[in-house]
C-alpha cells in the first residue's frame, strides 16, 4: 500500500487536530496549562513539533512526541508508576527528517552504541518505526496462540473475545504492548488505544508501532530478557502475594445450576480424597438461563438457592471459599436495568447506549471509568461479600461488546474537556474494572489478599492482583497445545498469573485422555482451575463435560486425581514463586529463552518451559503418546525417579497415561509438602515438608517463604518466615546451610532430600554431629534420621527440629 510521506501524513493529521479540537479544559473547566518540559532529559525538534527522551534509570528510557495542534495526546494510562531520575547515560541525535539516534547505551550485544528509530505515519495513526536485524526474534505482545518469536506477525492491540479458538489466534482477550527483542531491549508503547504492532509484516526489516490517538510515547528498554521482564516490572509494578489457597485446586464449571447440584459434587469431591479450596459460580447464580438475566446481580431464583448464606458459610467450614462471577453489562429483561441506566456508556447525544446485538440481550455497559458507575457496582458486591462471598470473578471485561460509536466520560480521570471513543481507551477497561475491585476491597478488607479473576486488563493491571485466564478456547488437542505459547508470551508480557480452563471449555467430544493431559501441565501453572461447559439440561444443543476430577471416568480419574495431588505437593515450592515475583518481578513460569538466552535451541522452543527456575516440564500435547521427545539446555538435569541428564542435547522418554515429564535443575533447591490425602490448605497443618536439593559446583540460593497465607502485606510488614537454603558440592563435599529468619511460621519437622546420587554418601553430619547412612531396605530405617534410597540415588535427613533453628548439613560422597 502508497504511505504519503511523513511530512505530508504529519501536517494533515495536526491540521485536522486543530479544526476539530475544542481548547483542552482541566478536570475544573479552565484552560489546561501548558505542558512542562521533561523533567529529566532533552529535547530535539521535529517536522511538527518535539521528541523529549525521558530518562528512567541507566538501562530505560522514554521517547514522548508532542505534535503541535495533537488534540488526541492525552496520556490515558496508568500503566507506569516508577519515576523518571537523572543520568546522563543517553544522548538523543536527529539522523534525517523525523529519524532519531539515542546514543550512549549499555546493550548485551557490546557491537551496539545506539537506538534508532523514526517517527510514522499511514492514515489515520502515528507511531514509531524501529529497524530490526537480520535473525532478530520478537517476543511478547500479550495473548497470542501463535509461536513465541513473533517476528513476521501484524498484531492487533486491540482485547478480543474468541470463543472456541485453537492454535493460530493471533488476537485474545488480552494484549499488552511490551515486547522483547533478542537483541538486547524491549520496547513498551504506553497507550490503551486500540493500535497495532507490525513486526516485520508489512516491511521484513522493521517493527512497527500505530495508534489512532493517545499519548505518542515509547520506553525503550535495555538488557537480555531478565533484565527486560524486570526493568519492565520496576516501571509498572509486581503482583501483590495471592492468599495461599489461590495456589489450590478451584472447583468451577459453566455452570452450578443449583445449591443442591453443587453440594452434591462438592460431596463426591470430597468422597474421592480430592480437595477443594473454592467452588466458582458461573451466570446461573443470578438466572436461570444464560440470556436475559445478566445484571441481576442477586440469587434471584429462591428455590434452586433458598439458603446462600448458610451455604457459603458451610463451604467456609470446610475451607471452601465461595467465588460469583460478575459482568460490567445490564440487559434490560433483568432487574437492575432501569437503576443501571444512568451509568451506561452514552452515545453521540450522551444518553445511554443501548447494545442491540449483545448475544446476552438488549442492554447496556457500565462506565467504569465514572467513579458514581464504580460506586453503584461496588454495592452490588458489598452485599454479596456480608453473606460471606470471598473471591470475585469479572468475565467479557475486553469489554465483549465495544462499538467505536460508544463513548466513555473519564472527568473523574482528570480529563474533563470532552467524552472518549471506545477505540481510545478499549483496552484500558479492564484494568479500570480490576483497579476498581482492588481499590474498593483493600479500602473495606485492608487485611485480606484479594481474589481477582478477569480475562482482560493491560500494562500494569498485575499491581491490583488480576487472575488472568485465556478465554474460550476450544476443548480440543489444538486448543489444549495453544495454550503453551499463549501462557509463557503472556508471562514475558508482565502478567504472571496467566492460566488456561484446564480440560478445555468450548465444543469437544468428550476426551478424557486430554482432560488428564490438561490437568497435569495445569499443575506447573499459575493457577489451578479445571472449568468447562457442562450445561445439560439448560443448554442440549452444546457438548457437556464435567470439569471435576470426581466426575471423570476410570481410568481417567485416578490419574487427574494425580495430577491434583502433585500440584498440592508442590505448593510451597508455588507460594514461594508467588514471593519472589512479589518482590523482584521473577516470572512463575517461563520459556526455555529467558534462562538460557544464548541458546538458538531454546530460542525456537514453545512446547517446554521452566517452572520456576528450577524445574524444567515439557507437557504430553499429542493424543495417544507412548513418547516424549524433549531438549534440555545446558547444566544437568534430574527426574523424578532421581535419574541423572546431561544438558544440551536432545532425549525421548516413554510416557503413559500418568506421566508428564519434568526435572529438577542441578544446583537447586525445591521445596515440596507430602499432604493429607483430600486436605485443602485450610487442613493441611499435617502436611511433612520437604525440601529437595540436586547438588552441582554451581552455587544454590533459594529462599523458602512461609506466612498465614491471607494477612495483606505480610511481605513489607515482617509477618512472615523465610528459609534462606544455600549449598554447594566442592569435590566429594556437599555442604548445605538452612537458616531461618525467624520462628513465626517455622515448622518443627523437615526432610531434606538429595537427589541425583550416583552412590551411597560415605558420611552425613548435620551440626557436627556424624549420622550413620542405613539403607531403606535395612530392618532399623523406619526411624532412621538418614536413609539411603539406592533405586532413586536419593538421600534423606530428616532434621528432629525442622525449620526452628540454623542447620549445616555435610554430606561426604
Amino acid at each position: 500500500m502508497h504511505k504519503p510521506s511523513i511530512l505530508f501524513a504529519c501536517t494533515l493529521l495536526t491540521s485536522i487536530a486543530l479544526a476539530q479540537a475544542p481548547q483542552q479544559r482541566d478536570p475544573a473547566g479552565k484552560p489546561a496549562p501548558a505542558r512542562p518540559a521533561a523533567p529529566v532529559g532533552q529535547s530535539v525538534p521535529c517536522s511538527f513539533g518535539e521528541v523529549l527522551l525521558t530518562s528512567y534509570g541507566t538501562d530505560v528510557f522514554k521517547i514522548t512526541v508532542k505534535a503541535t495542534g495533537d488534540r488526541l495526546a492525552d496520556k490515558l494510562s496508568d500503566a507506569v508508576v516508577a519515576k523518571p531520575v537523572a543520568t546522563r547515560a543517553f544522548s538523543i541525535r536527529s539522523t534525517g527528517q523525523d529519524s532519531f539516534t539515542v546514543q550512549g547505551l549499555r546493550y548485551t550485544d557490546r557491537d551496539r552504541r545506539s537506538f534508532s528509530f523514526s517517527l510514522a505515519f499511514g492514515g489515520d495513526h502515528k507511531g514509531f518505526r524501529v529497524p530490526l536485524a537480520n535473525g532478530e526474534r520478537v517476543y511478547g505482545a500479550g495473548e497470542r496462540a501463535l509461536p513465541l518469536n513473533r517476528r513476521g506477525y501484524r498484531l492487533a492491540l486491540n482485547n478480543n473475545p474468541w470463543y472456541g479458538y485453537r492454535e493460530g489466534a493471533d488476537n485474545l482477550n488480552y494484549s499488552v504492548p511490551f515486547v522483547t527483542s533478542s537483541a538486547g531491549y524491549g520496547l513498551f508503547f504506553d497507550n490503551p488505544a486500540r493500535s497495532y504492532l507490525d513486526l516485520g509484516k508489512t516491511d521484513s526489516s522493521v517493527l512497527e508501532w500505530g495508534t489512532p490517538a493517545g499519548e505518542w510515547s515509547m520506553y525503550v528498554i535495555l538488557g537480555n530478557p531478565k533484565e527486560v521482564l524486570a526493568s519492565y516490572h520496576q516501571l509498572t509494578g509486581t503482583q501483590p502475594l495471592p492468599p495461599r489457597w489461590a495456589f489450590g485446586n478451584l472447583m468451577s464449571r459453566f455452570g452450578y445450576t443449583s445449591e443442591a447440584q453443587t453440594r452434591d459434587i462438592l460431596g463426591k469431591m470430597k468422597a474421592e480424597g480430592i480437595p477443594v479450596e473454592a467452588v466458582i459460580f458461573d451466570l446461573f447464580w443470578f438466572g436461570d438461563s444464560i440470556k436475559g438475566t445478566m445484571g441481576n446481580l442477586d440469587w434471584v431464583n429462591k428455590t434452586k438457592w433458598p439458603a446462600p448464606a448458610k451455604m457459603i458459610a458451610d463451604f467456609k467450614k470446610e475451607g471452601v471459599h465461595t467465588i460469583l462471577i460478575t459482568e460490567p453489562f445490564v440487559v434490560e429483561t433483568s432487574k437492575n436495568y432501569a437503576a443501571a441506566r444512568p451509568f451506561f456508556a452514552v452515545d453521540t447525544a450522551r444518553k445511554p447506549y443501548v447494545l442491540e446485538k449483545f448475544y446476552f440481550g438488549r442492554g447496556g455497559l457500565l462506565d467504569l471509568f465514572r467513579t458514581d458507575a464504580q460506586a453503584w457496582f461496588w454495592s452490588h458486591y458489598r452485599k454479596q461479600m456480608a453473606l460471606g462471598v470471598e473471591g470475585w470473578w469479572g468475565d467479557l471485561g475486553e469489554p465483549e461488546q465495544h462499538p467505536s460509536d460508544l463513548y466513555h466520560n473519564l472527568k473523574d480521570l482528570g480529563f474533563a474537556g470532552r467524552l472518549y471513543g471506545a477505540d481510545e481507551v478499549h483496552n484500558l477497561y479492564g484494568h479500570q474494572w480490576t483497579k476498581m475491585l482492588y481499590n474498593y476491597y483493600a479500602k473495606e478488607h485492608p487485611t485480606k489478599r484479594l481474589f481477582s479473576l478477569n480475562r482482560s486488563g493491560f500494562a500494569g493491571t498485575q499491581r491490583y492482583g488480576i487472575f488472568p485466564w485465556t478465554g474460550d478456547v476450544s476443548r480440543s488437542w489444538s486448543g489444549f497445545r495453544a495454550q503453551l505459547p499463549t501462557l509463557l508470551g503472556m508471562t514475558m508480557s508482565g502478567v504472571p498469573y496467566v492460566h488456561s480452563d484446564a480440560g478445555g471449555f468450548a465444543g469437544g467430544e468428550g476426551d478424557a485422555e486430554l482432560y488428564v493431559r490438561w490437568l497435569q501441565f495445569a499443575a506447573f501453572t499459575p493457577i489451578f482451575r479445571p472449568h468447562g461447559t457442562a450445561l445439560y439440561e439448560v443448554e442440549k444443543n452444546a457438548f457437556s463435560f464435567p470439569s471435576e476430577a470426581a466426575l471423570i471416568d476410570t481410568p481417567y480419574r485416578r490419574h487427574a486425581k494425580a495430577a491434583i495431588d502433585l500440584r498440592y505437593r508442590l505448593l510451597p515450592y508455588n507460594y514461594s514463586l508467588a514471593y519472589r515475583h512479589a518482590v523482584d518481578g521473577s516470572p512463575l513460569m517461563a520459556p526455555l529463552y529467558y534462562h538460557f538466552p544464548g541458546d538458538t535451541i531454546a530460542a525456537r522452543l514453545h512446547d517446554e518451559y521452566l517452572w520456576g527456575g528450577n524445574i524444567l516440564v515439557a507437557p504430553v500435547i499429542e493424543k495417544g503418546a507412548t513418547s516424549r521427545t524433549l531438549y534440555l539446555p545446558e547444566g544437568r538435569w534430574v527426574d523424578p525417579a532421581g535419574k541423572l541428564y546431561e544438558g544440551r542435547r536432545w532425549i525421548t522418554m516413554p510416557v503413559t497415561l500418568g506421566t508428564i515429564p519434568f526435572f529438577f535443575r542441578a544446583g537447586t533447591f525445591t521445596p515440596g509438602q507430602h499432604p493429607t490425602p483430600g486436605a485443602n490448605t485450610s487442613t493441611e497443618k499435617k502436611a511433612t515438608p520437604f525440601l529437595v536439593y540436586v547438588p552441582s559446583d554451581t552455587p544454590a540460593a533459594f529462599d523458602w517463604y512461609l506466612d498465614d497465607g491471607v494477612t495483606k502485606g505480610a511481605v513489607a510488614s515482617g509477618k512472615h518466615t523465610l528459609l534462606r537454603c544455600r549449598g554447594r558440592q566442592e569435590g566429594s563435599t556437599v555442604r548445605l546451610q538452612l537458616t531461618p529468619t525467624n520462628t513465626l511460621f517455622a515448622t518443627d519437622k523437615l526432610l531434606v532430600q538429595l537427589q541425583g546420587l550416583d552412590e551411597q554418601p560415605k558420611r552425613v553430619a548435620v551440626n557436627g554431629k556424624t549420622f550413620p547412612v542405613i539403607h531403606e531396605n535395612d530392618t532399623s530405617a523406619r526411624n532412621a534420621p538418614v536413609l539411603w534410597d539406592s533405586g532413586h540415588g536419593s538421600l534423606m535427613i530428616l532434621l528432629p527440629k525442622g525449620m526452628k533453628e540454623a542447620v549445616t548439613i555435610e554430606v561426604q560422597r
